[in-house]
């Protein structure tokens, strides 16, 4: 549908956004303002900060969150790390996680064990979890349960995020989600959610260089971030300033220092776009083409790492494969672009693709 906004998804099948999205004229439009801007001078400097406000409350709109919970950090690792790092840890604590997760959200609480914080993996079977498989092992030492709306490696969307919010609350948990390969592609709310975050350069089809991250003001009075700056205080040139520091009650007290602007730029222009098209109605559209994808595939034996069932669908369909790397690059080779590697072959679906990637797609994998 969208597919002549995008030169790169009409020269080549391009299936890899769960990797990398592709950018629209918006995105490039917004980079060259930002060039402007910033040739002026300092005198361009306020043109940056109205655009980094733009860019949170479009933000903001796409999470049905409150603007003063939104912040732009310059990763989700380095997020997720805000969040490991200031929260008061014992002995014994623990974290809970599943066995679908991408590596960030792994290793950042993996680290702690010198704390002496355990880590405990909930394991998938062909895929799914249920519900009852997380909240049985939520007990009195459990700090976090931490989760990918949708997991990178299968695609897999979680459907009982809430239900497990409300679980993880009740047992006074804090609950925090990886929306990294969903945002911007499936329906992302942050009710029950302490702390979200996303990468700007994949569904959400901006640059690299941002974390869009949601802070709940509850989870803000808790953490004792290791970072601070004369971005993240209320005032900074003041008489008392070399004895009082007063943080941002919103969730820029997180944001230590200058941001990332030209990537701000970006985003702005690309989620912008995003709301103009409807992330619900773009779900909608596509869940037919996701489903086609998945049934040919199945149709030709591949073992499918993605469950059957609407409510586990997402963008991004994949297949367990013993020579992962060599297949996509023989696939590229056919013009197809996809991911290989970590053991499966990963499609993922976007708002420039249509029955014509999904039939080359398929048929350049029974000529591999």
């Amino acid at each position: 549908m969208y597919k002549s906004l995008f030169p790169t998804a009409q020269a080549q099948t391009y299936l890899d956004s769960a990797a990398e999205g592709l950018p629209a004229r918006c995105v490039f439009d917004a980079l060259e303002e930002y060039w402007r801007e910033k040739s002026r001078g300092t005198i361009g400097r306020q043109r940056h900060y109205e655009v980094q406000g733009e860019a949170e409350a479009a933000v903001a709109t796409l999470l049905g969150a409150a603007k003063d919970d939104v912040v732009l950090l310059s990763n989700t690792s380095d997020a997720l790390n805000l969040v490991a790092s200031g929260l008061d840890w014992r002995p014994g604590d623990e974290v809970l996680i599943g066995d679908l997760e991408f590596p960030s959200n792994v290793v950042v609480w993996l680290r702690l064990r010198e704390r002496g914080v355990r880590l405990i993996v909930v394991p998938s079977s062909h895929g799914e979890t249920r519900l009852e498989d997380w909240a049985s092992r939520i007990n009195e030492r459990t700090r976090v349960v931490s989760v990918s709306q949708v997991s990178y490696k299968s695609g897999t969307q979680m459907p009982f995020l809430r239900e497990l919010s409300a679980e993880a609350h009740r047992a006074g948990v804090l609950f925090v989600v990886d929306a990294t390969q969903a945002l911007g592609r499936v329906p992302v709310h942050v009710e029950g959610v302490d702390f979200l975050v996303a990468s700007s350069y994949k569904w959400l089809l901006a640059t690299h260089g941002l974390g869009v991250v949601h802070c709940a003001p509850a989870l803000r009075e808790l953490l004792q971030t290791a970072t601070a700056g004369w971005y993240s205080a209320k005032t900074v040139f003041h008489p008392e300033r070399f004895s009082v520091y007063t943080p941002k009650a919103s969730a820029g007290s997180l944001q230590a220092g200058m941001p990332n602007f030209p990537a701000i730029y970006a985003l702005n222009a690309s989620v912008r776009f995003l709301l103009e098209v409807g992330v619900e109605r773009l779900d909608a559209q596509l869940k037919p083409l996701v489903e086609r994808l998945r049934a040919g595939l199945a149709a030709q034996g591949r073992e499918l790492l993605t469950p059957p069932g609407a409510e586990y669908a997402s963008g991004i369909v994949s297949f367990a494969d013993a020579a992962p790397e060599e297949l996509m690059a023989r696939l590229g080779r056919s013009g197809v672009v996809v991911w290989g590697g970590d053991g499966r072959v990963r499609a993922s679906v976007h708002l420039y693709n249509d029955d014509g990637d999904v039939d080359r797609y398929l048929n350049a994998l029974q000529e591999s």
